[in-house]
């Protein structure tokens, strides 16, 4: 399949499922998981996120319980970085699910899964705030390409660390194509993270991502 067909690939997971299925499909395919019951208890007690028995999440993950609280949806939707209508909305649960699909897939290139997951958390972020989702998956079925041309996560992480002028000497004696390759990769991850193509004079060195 070609790059330019990647984005009318059909959704992974359940689209048109209950919320049992949505919450299952989170647990094992959330990039820091996959999560049994008991961690995901665990990991909201700590964030300070509504929390719950072991118990609960077994009947809410296998449908036992089928009436949760918006206080418990909510929560849920927070833990794992998604819209808090990805429960209820058929197309916010197709577009996070390809979103999801497309993060794990940079697992092989040395992505970790806390970047991959503070990506997808950005992500949420963005589309609440009116980016078009197809150009989000459509920014990430581009780094997919890349990295199928040999730029790992790590690179792209070197490029981000590195000073201007470091950046500077690392490229000499490049081809305008290698060049070209470079540009594109900075300008990539800078629309991934809400940043404008162009900095500004003074960066934020102590920006924290989220």
């Amino acid at each position: 399949m070609t790059h330019a067909h990647r984005t009318q690939l059909p959704a992974e997971g359940p689209d048109e499922g209950s919320f049992a299925e949505r919450l299952d499909f989170l647990c094992k395919n959330d990039p820091r998981g996959p999560f049994s019951n008991p961690t995901v208890v665990r990991m909201l007690d700590a964030q300070g996120l509504h929390s719950f028995s072991s118990t609960y999440m077994w009947q809410l993950r296998s449908g036992r319980a089928d009436n949760p609280t918006k206080n418990t949806m909510d929560g849920l939707a927070d833990f794992f970085g998604v819209p808090k209508d990805y429960w209820s909305n058929r197309a916010t649960a197709q577009i996070i699910n390809r979103l999801i699909a497309r993060l794990n897939g940079f697992k092989a290139n040395g992505a970790t899964p806390e970047q991959l997951h503070r990506q997808l958390v950005s992500f949420t972020r963005r589309m609440s705030e009116g980016a078009a989702p197809e150009v989000l998956i459509a920014q990430l079925d581009e780094l997919a390409r890349m990295n199928e041309q040999g730029v790992t996560a790590s690179t792209l992480k070197r490029l981000q660390d590195a000073r201007v002028t470091s950046i500077a000497m690392r490229a000499a004696g490049l081809s305008d194509q290698g060049l070209s390759a470079a540009a594109a990769m900075i300008e990539q991850v800078r629309r991934l993270e809400g940043l404008p193509i162009e900095p500004t004079d003074q960066p934020d060195t102590g920006r924290e991502h989220t």
